[in-house]
């Protein structure tokens, strides 16, 4: 951005201030303009202009500064009376008086050649343009000292002191200006000069400046001082006489031909475990070797070559910086190059792979290597016979504190010689190949441990060092071999070492992830992924918790390198989800993942990258929630963006794979920004794949009844050994060498789990809907866990296989709620449909509508049609509507979800349609589920009315949601409403809400079968039992009478016997008093109170009680007499004293039940009148007939009328 033409400018004077920054403060005319249209303070720009004041030529060169403003003006300076009518006496004005003063830095003035006074031109610029990456230079060796010192303050205050930064690629026409420098103030007494060096992004080039962005990053380059001249002529002395000792060392070993020339190869390395499919070879070569292409070693340079020098490519920058350790021995340095043997590779890959056997693997620290850049030499001549006296082996330190039986490296001599003969036996040929000590063996080599070895207890690898006789000079950078070990050359053990670093696997990446769960049901999203990933196109899995999405990715990662040679790297973010973890950090960790990815996808490879759990490290910004965690989130998000569009390109090879819990749950920058291809969703799997997880996970560690048999019988006939037992351990530690035989096992299952033949996993899938994997794994320990505790019960003391039933799972579900359930609330009913009466069409209509897809699901399966889902309960108040819905959580086995209509709309925009969308997010994760819309009227009214627009939005969103892109399954939306004429037309078409269903008043029967299901619930008398008379005379006087209003008959009915009852059992109280005494109880007890003890005062001489005090008394008193009475009623049981009839009298009576009689129900009649008037009976009733069969196909549209006096309400 170019300096705006119109920018305000002023000219004022210079004057120094201790601000301590690079900000000015400006005259009170630029404040004010300032102030007057709001202008932010950090928006604010000053360029400060003017001449050299050295220069003596005339036209000299004009000079900017940029610099920020602090918000405040500077202060006010009267000018000298200068003017003639100054000297009169005459007043000027004010602005004539007063100079306008620019306050700036002291320090950094002085290093801009500014100085008290001068005067400049400031110019003001809005808007400049944003730098998020500052690279920056100290001026002087000594301002990077003191920068290196006060780096955390920088840190935290750089954006406190400096807002404006001159642009480094600025340009005066065609001639480029050099940015000026930038004062630091790091403490009271220290500065630091700077200059910038560069912008990013880099801001045009007629544009002379950029402010910092608040989440900047800024880079210093350091400046050391150079060295001096001194210094270069020692390194040339020590160059010249390191180059002398080559050439006495000539003397003793001359040097081959083949060696000068080095001929060198870079190939991608491949461990050949992790390729041997592509080998026709039998065992593994258990010696150093490699194999490369045939054709390679024809070349002229590698031909006639049989031992090249290997050695493993590791940036130094790829690495995870360690923490120093303590020092080993002297000469303890393990040498990373290693003389291996030459094989040809008839058919590779390709012609940039060489394989290296497990032992030069395990040698060279890249264990399972697949990917990675391997440096081949021609080696060099080996050493002679009588060279080399013998070996020393320097043992690694063992992990453990204290290891049984001999210990490698002992202190006697017969510890030692133990020792050396271990090493060869374990280093020894075996099984018609070579061992590592036949082969070639290098100086400072690692003997480690690899697949096929079978390494003793105790023993961790080490290091061989090679003892030289005679007058040998050994050289560091050769490396010095020999082709086997004799067996006339001593092994002398020595002291343990600790382990190299660069062979301790601690890189906080997993390489190489394995999956050791069983994926069944996912067959074509395996293969829709796999697909994907081979033609490099980054892919994001999502999937609800418990989904499987881990054990989906590590699968994908082993699979595809085994199959396709990929190296894959499995990071989980969860490790960077911390509020003490920086964006640096992250940052660092990020980019070092992809660095080590592209780097092992070299030469005609690939990598695949795996971010597990990437929600929780930038998740989705929220509205309600400002403030540091939606910046960084965003932030976290834009930096994933830059470096998965560094790496993950075309001719890369790489290729990333991400999981989280959905689309929306991830930042939107890493959505919206290209960064992933394909969004794959792991959706909940359905019956007959969660009969076949159930049936994999509960046969991992169980037999079956006919299994279980054949194992006894062959546990039985198993011969005993010679101490009685029937099977014996490996216990020995490494010195039991003749105990180590090469015997092979069956392998046999363990588990004391036996199923029984009647287990049927399809019928407990059928009630599993819903659940993820991860629910159904935890269900079958759950299962296991009653299992165990049902066996414990019936016999103690039995040690047999324990037998899982299917009454295991039934308690194992009772009360487990998965987790994808456990935020959603569900509503449960004990209503079942034989507790309505009536309404048998609209029951039947339920029925085939939400139970029988469910209940035959293989059957719908087969229906090529849309099965209908929706449907609309409308009928007069109290006839069922609510009752029927209700009964359906409890008839049809479904998932139940009760909406009532206020509680959806918000004031908030935007908050109601997403009430909507997550209404039918938990429906469908609690799938088959019924979603529920009562008065549904007040939800989705014609649209127009609304002045706020909020009913219409919600509208929109739920006729898309009933029936839009995505589409429904699993989910019935069943609405009830009074009012269906209210309702906007579009949600009543096929599609969303498929059938209306009148609950109409009840016709006689209808009546009758509700008296007969209310009367189930309550004690009848014999008169109304004996035969349907009365319930149909009833039924008769109830004309008009809704379902609640039966209801409320029946309800009323019981009441008038509970009156009764309480009536007869007050009058038979009554009559049993003594005395003719009135039956009306005291409530309020009377107290006598009899003072004795001390004399008692006159009343005079006596203050009264308050009444407070005296209930107090009265309730201590109370308290003592029922200890009393219950001490009293305590001895009496102990004696047999009949105190227990009395007991079982009073709890026959309370037991006493009620009973409703004709009598009650012709009381209740007369208390009881129709909820609906004639009226109101008449207007519905022509409303539900004007919906049914009075309705056209011209609807109106819900605009109200624009008539003067018309009516804008939907009435």
């Amino acid at each position: 951005m170019a300096p705006k033409k119109n920018a305000q400018s002023v000219s004022a004077e210079i004057s120094l201030a201790h601000l301590k920054n690079c900000l000015v403060n400006l005259p009170s005319t630029l404040v004010s303009l300032l102030v007057n249209v709001n202008t932010p303070v950090q928006n604010v720009i000053v360029e400060l202009s003017y001449r050299d004041p050295t220069s003596t030529e005339r036209g000299s060169p004009q000079r900017s500064v940029y610099v920020g403003w602090t918000g405040m003006p500077s202060k006010r300076r009267t000018a000298p009376p200068t003017t003639r009518d100054s000297f009169n006496g005459s007043r000027g004005s004010s602005r004539d008086q007063e100079v306008q003063l620019v306050e700036l830095d002291a320090t950094l003035a002085k290093t801009l050649g500014l100085s008290e006074g001068q005067k400049v031109v400031a110019t003001i610029h809005l808007e400049p343009p944003l730098a998020h990456t500052i690279n920056i230079e100290p001026l002087t060796p000594e301002d990077w000292e003191i920068i290196e010192l006060h780096a955390t303050f920088l840190e935290l205050n750089l954006i406190s002191q400096i807002r404006a930064l001159p642009n480094p690629a600025y340009k005066l026409g065609e001639t480029p200006v050099a940015p000026h420098p930038l004062t630091l103030h790091l403490s009271p007494t220290s500065t630091a000069s700077i200059k910038v060096i560069s912008l990013d992004p880099a801001p045009p080039a007629d544009s002379p400046f950029a402010k910092i962005s608040p989440d900047a990053e800024v880079i210093v380059a350091p400046k050391t001082r150079q060295k001096s001249s001194q210094n270069s002529g020692d390194h040339r002395s020590v160059a010249s006489t390191s180059k002398s000792k080559r050439s006495g060392t000539s003397t003793v070993r001359r040097r081959s031909g083949r060696e000068e020339r080095k001929p060198t190869l870079f190939l991608r390395g491949l461990d050949r475990t992790s390729c041997e499919g592509w080998f026709d070879e039998g065992p593994l070569a258990q010696d150093f070797s490699v194999w490369v292409d045939q054709d390679l070693l024809t070349v002229d340079v590698f031909q006639g070559v049989n031992y090249v020098v290997v050695d493993v490519i590791k940036p130094a920058g790829l690495q995870q910086p360690q923490p120093e350790e303590g020092g080993a021995p002297t000469g303890m340095n393990a040498s990373s190059k290693v003389i291996a043997h030459l094989r040809s590779w008839i058919d590779p890959p390709n012609s940039q792979t060489v394989a290296l056997s497990s032992p030069l693997c395990a040698t060279l620290g890249c264990t399972g290597m697949v990917g990675g850049v391997v440096k081949l030499q021609a080696a060099p001549q080996q050493l002679s016979r009588g060279t080399v006296q013998g070996i020393k082996v320097f043992p690694f330190a063992t992990s453990a504190k204290a290891v049984e039986g001999l210990r490698f490296g002992g202190e006697s001599k017969a510890d030692k010689e133990e020792s050396a003969k271990r090493f060869r036996q374990i280093y020894a040929a075996s099984r018609g190949t070579d061992g590592l000590l036949q082969g070639p063996l290098t100086d400072g080599s690692v003997m480690g441990i690899y697949d096929g070895l079978e390494p003793p207890h105790g023993w961790e690898g080490g290091i061989i060092k090679f003892t030289y006789g005679g007058d040998f000079l050994e050289s560091k950078d050769a490396a010095n071999w020999m082709l086997g070990l004799d067996q006339k050359l001593s092994i002398d053990f020595q002291p343990p070492t600790p382990r190299p670093s660069w062979i301790s696997d601690s890189d906080s990446f997993e390489r190489q992830p394995t999956c050791d769960s069983l994926l069944v049901g996912i067959d074509s999203l395996l293969d829709n992924l796999q697909s994907q990933l081979m033609h490099l196109s980054s892919a994001l899995l999502t999937g609800g918790m418990g989904s499987g999405k881990s054990s989906v990715a590590r699968h994908l990662a082993q699979k595809l390198r085994e199959e396709s040679l990929f190296h894959t790297l499995y990071y989980p973010c969860r490790k960077l989800v911390n509020d003490e973890t920086r964006i640096s950090t992250i940052k660092e960790t990020l980019n070092r993942l992809f660095m080590c990815a592209s780097w092992s996808a070299r030469l005609n490879g690939k990598a695949v990258v795996i971010l597990d759990d990437l929600d929780k490290l930038c998740p989705v910004e929220t509205e309600l929630q400002v403030g540091n965690d939606n910046g960084r989130s965003r932030q976290v998000g834009e930096l994933l963006c830059s470096i998965v569009r560094q790496h993950c390109t075309r001719d890369s090879g790489v290729v990333l794979l991400a999981t989280a819990e959905g689309k929306e749950s991830i930042n939107n920058a890493v959505v919206s920004g290209h960064v992933v291809r394909e969004i794959v969703e792991l959706k909940a799997p359905d019956k007959e794949a969660r009969r076949r997880v159930m049936e994999s996970i509960v046969m991992q560690d169980a037999t079956t009844a006919e299994e279980a048999a054949t194992t006894q019988f062959s546990d039985e006939s198993r011969p005993q050994t010679a101490d009685g037992s029937t099977g014996g351990e490996d216990g020995g530690a490494w010195m039991d060498g003749a105990s180590h035989t090469s015997r092979e096992s069956r392998p046999t299952k363990t588990s004391g789990f036996v199923l029984d033949s009647d287990l049927d996993f399809l019928d407990i899938a059928g009630s599993t809907d819903g659940y993820m994997p991860g629910d159904i794994n935890v269900l079958v320990s759950r299962a296991r866990n009653e299992a165990i505790i049902r066996a414990i019960a019936e016999s103690p003391d039995s040690t047999g296989a324990i037998h899982l039933a299917r009454l295991d799972f039934d308690k194992a579900l009772k009360g487990f709620t998965p987790a994808s359930l456990r935020n959603v609330t569900l509503q449960s009913s004990s209503t079942s449909f034989k507790s309505i009466g009536g309404l048998q069409e609209t029951r039947q209509v339920l029925l085939e509508t939400l139970q029988y897809p469910t209940k035959y699901a293989p059957i719908f399966a087969q229906c090529p049609l849309r099965l209908r889902s929706g449907l609309l309960l409308y009928g007069f108040p109290g006839c069922g509507k609510t009752l029927l819905a209700s009964a359906v959580a409890g008839e049809c086995g479904l998932n139940f979800i009760s909406v009532k209509g206020p509680e959806i709309l918000n004031k908030y925009i935007g908050a109601s349609e997403k009430s909507v969308r997550d209404l039918f997010d938990r429906a469908s994760a609690a799938k088959p589920c019924v979603l529920f819309f009562d008065e549904f009227d007040s939800i989705a009214p014609k649209r127009g009315h609304d002045s706020t627009g909020v009913t219409d939005r919600v509208v929109n969103q739920l006729l898309t949601q009933m029936d839009g892109a995505e589409g429904l399954s699993g989910v019935y939306v069943l609405a009830a409403t009074s009012r269906p004429d209210l309702i906007d037309p579009a949600l009543l078409r096929p599609g969303r809400l498929d059938k209306s269903l009148l609950c109409d008043m009840p016709a006689l029967e209808d009546r009758v079968d509700i008296i007969k299901a209310l009367f189930q619930k309550v004690r009848l008398s014999d008169d109304l039992t004996e035969s349907d008379e009365p319930l149909m005379d009833i039924a008769r006087r109830t004309e008009g009478f809704s379902g609640a209003d039966l209801q409320a008959l029946v309800s009323n009915a019981q009441l008038e016997a509970i009156h009764d009852v309480l009536d007869v059992d007050g009058a038979a109280v009554t009559s049993k008093r003594p005395n003719g005494t009135s039956g009306k109880p005291n409530t309020t007890p009377s107290f006598v109170q009899f003072r004795y003890g001390d004399k008692v005062k006159p009343v005079e001489e006596t203050t009264p009680k308050s009444k407070s005090a005296a209930l107090v008394e009265n309730a201590s008193i109370l308290s003592k007499l029922d200890e009393i009475k219950m001490a009293r009623k305590r001895s009496k049981q102990v004696h047999g004293v009949p105190a227990a009839n009395a007991d079982a009298k009073a709890a026959a009576a309370e037991q006493r039940e009620v009973v409703i009689g004709w009598n009650h129900l012709i009381q209740a009649l007369g208390n009881t009148r129709a909820s609906i008037s004639s009226d109101e009976k008449t207007r519905l009733q022509r409303i539900y007939t004007e919906f049914v069969v009075g309705r056209s196909g011209q609807m109106k549209d819900g605009q109200g009328s624009m008539e003067i006096g018309g009516r804008s309400s939907l009435m």
